[in-house]
C-alpha cells in the first residue's frame, strides 16, 4: 500500500475525536428537554419534534447530525483500512480492521435511517456499531499485546469500558433511565478517540525507533 494511502488512514483516525465536538455542538443546539445523561445520541438525529421518555425533543440541527453519522462512519472504516491494517499484525489485527469497517457501516446506516422515520432499520445498523465497536478495541488489544504491551494494556481497558457502555445501554433501551444518554456515550465516545491515540502512539513509537537507529 503506498504510504501517502498510510498518511491518510492516520490523519482520518486522528480526526474521529472531532465527532465528539461536533455532537457536543449540535446537543448544544437541542430542544431544552434534551439532556446528554438522559437523551439519546439518535434523538440527535431526529428529523422532527417527538415525545421521548416524556419530554418533547428538538433537533434543528438534525442535519448536521446525521450528516456527522455518515462522515465519521466512512472516515473510520476507510481509516481502518489504510492505517489499521497497516499497523495492527497477525489475525487479531485484521479482525479489529472488519470490526471498524463494520462499526463504520453501522454509523453510516444511523445517519441514513433517523429513529424517528424508520425506527426497526435505524436499531438494525445501531447494534452493528454497539457489537463493532468495543470487538475492535479488544481486537486491537490483542493484536498489539506481544509487540506494544503497554499500549494494549490501556486499550483493553478502553474496549471494557466501551462494552459496559454498550450492554448497558441495551440493557437501558426503551426505559426511562435518568443516565440512558451517559450510558450511551460511554460505549461509543472511547472508540471515536481510542482511534486517535492508536495513531499518535504508533507515530511516535516509530519516530523514536527512527532516532534510535541512527
Amino acid at each position: 500500500m503506498p504510504r501517502g494511502a498510510g498518511l491518510l488512514g492516520a490523519a482520518l483516525w486522528t480526526l474521529q475525536p472531532l465527532y465528539v465536538l461536533v455532537e457536543l455542538l449540535i446537543g448544544s443546539r437541542a430542544s431544552a428537554d434534551y439532556s446528554f445523561a438522559g437523551s439519546t445520541v439518535s434523538d440527535l438525529g431526529d428529523t422532527a419534534c417527538r415525545q421521548v421518555r416524556g419530554d418533547l425533543l428538538c433537533s434543528p440541527w438534525h442535519a448536521g447530525m446525521n450528516t456527522a453519522f455518515i462522515w465519521f462512519g466512512c472516515t473510520l472504516a476507510l481509516g481502518a483500512v489504510l492505517f489499521g491494517a497497516r499497523h495492527l499484525p497477525g489475525r487479531a489485527g485484521r479482525a479489529a480492521v472488519v470490526m471498524w469497517c463494520v462499526s463504520g457501516l453501522g454509523s453510516i446506516g444511523v445517519g441514513l435511517f433517523p429513529v424517528n422515520e424508520d425506527p426497526v432499520v435505524h436499531g438494525i445498523v445501531a447494534l452493528l456499531v454497539f457489537v463493532a465497536q468495543p470487538l475492535a478495541l479488544l481486537l486491537a488489544c490483542l493484536s498489539l499485546r506481544a509487540s506494544r504491551p503497554r499500549l494494549a494494556a490501556a486499550t483493553y481497558v478502553v474496549a471494557a469500558a466501551s462494552a459496559i457502555g454498550s450492554v448497558g445501554f441495551g440493557v437501558l433501551v426503551g426505559s426511562h433511565s435518568p443516565v440512558i444518554g451517559a450510558v450511551e456515550r460511554l460505549g461509543l465516545w472511547p472508540g471515536y478517540v481510542w482511534v486517535c491515540v492508536l495513531v499518535v502512539s504508533t507515530v511516535r513509537g516509530r519516530s523514536a525507533q527512527t532516532h534510535g537507529a541512527r
